[in-house]
């Protein structure tokens, strides 16, 4: 299992300092949305020389990019954003190949609404996949889509039922378990029932893993915290994932300010690699 983290965890960067302190503390892959994670707009580093650069540079301090982050909302009901949203993922699906990113990764849409509104918010959510499919296999990239319980793609069977109506080979699941978890679904074995679920539903789909900590405050909004320090049990969950597929990364959100070298300790030590 290759421990990485979030690219953007550590601010705003030029890319050859960005990757140095990547690495600095022990981690081999990173989560890279350069709209978040380089200092300058980021259709400066969308160009063809400067995606080699880029990833030359990442290679050279042994970090890979199983991740490229595109920030979208893939079931936003307002035709023009949904329809922003479909150009600016499939940019960013055809830059991955140039950037040697293992998948583009996007969650869905915030969802508040009727089983009925859900299921018009669902239509939308399969027009994107579909048509970012076609650029999928047009141009050889991968799409991650990651289920969140408060979003459009909200469990692990409506996960299932989007890979079984689109059925593309280019579409692929980020597992973030964290994600999954509601104030009502966090004792450690809620968690272990929601992780046998998503195995079950999608498993053999998974490309890979963001992993965070946190606490549900009084109001039901998800705090981060240290990893360790929070509700998830990763010490169980985690070596469960690595049995279940070793190849994958494991990458952490939200490194705390101070502990990267330590948390990337826990991680290995918690995945047991």
């Amino acid at each position: 299992m290759i421990i990485g983290m979030r690219g953007h965890d550590f601010g705003r960067m030029e890319p050859a300092e960005l990757a140095r302190a990547i690495a600095a503390p022990g981690f081999r892959a990173t989560q890279l949305a350069f709209t978040k994670a380089f200092p300058q707009s980021a259709d400066v580093y969308m160009t063809d020389e400067k995606l080699r650069e880029i990833r030359a540079v990442f290679e050279e301090n042994g970090v890979s990019i199983p991740v490229m982050g595109c920030y979208i909302s893939a079931a936003d009901a307002d035709p023009a954003v949904h329809q922003e949203a479909k150009r600016k993922f499939a940019d960013c699906l055809r830059a991955s190949v140039i950037l040697g990113a293992g998948c583009v990764g996007t969650e869905t849409t915030h969802f508040k609404g009727s089983d009925e509104e859900r299921e018009a918010a669902y239509a939308r959510l399969l027009d994107f996949v579909r048509y970012e499919c076609f650029v999928a296999q047009e141009c050889g990239a991968i799409i991650g889509i990651e289920p969140v319980a408060l979003h459009t793609l909200c469990s692990p069977e409506m996960t299932r039922r989007m890979l079984s109506e689109v059925n593309h080979p280019s579409l692929k699941i980020i597992l973030d378990l964290a994600n999954l978890v509601t104030p009502e679904t966090c004792t450690p074995e809620a968690q272990l029932e929601i992780l046998k679920r998503a195995l079950d539903c999608f498993g053999e789909r998974i490309v890979c893993l963001h992993i965070k900590d946190g606490v549900f405050d009084e109001s039901g909004k998800w705090q981060n915290r240290p990893l360790g320090k929070g509700i998830m049990d990763w010490p169980t969950l985690l070596p469960i994932l690595r049995a279940h597929d070793d190849s994958l990364c494991a990458s952490r959100e939200a490194v705390w300010p101070g502990l990267a070298e330590q948390e990337c300790a826990l991680l290995h030590k918690w995945a047991g690699c």
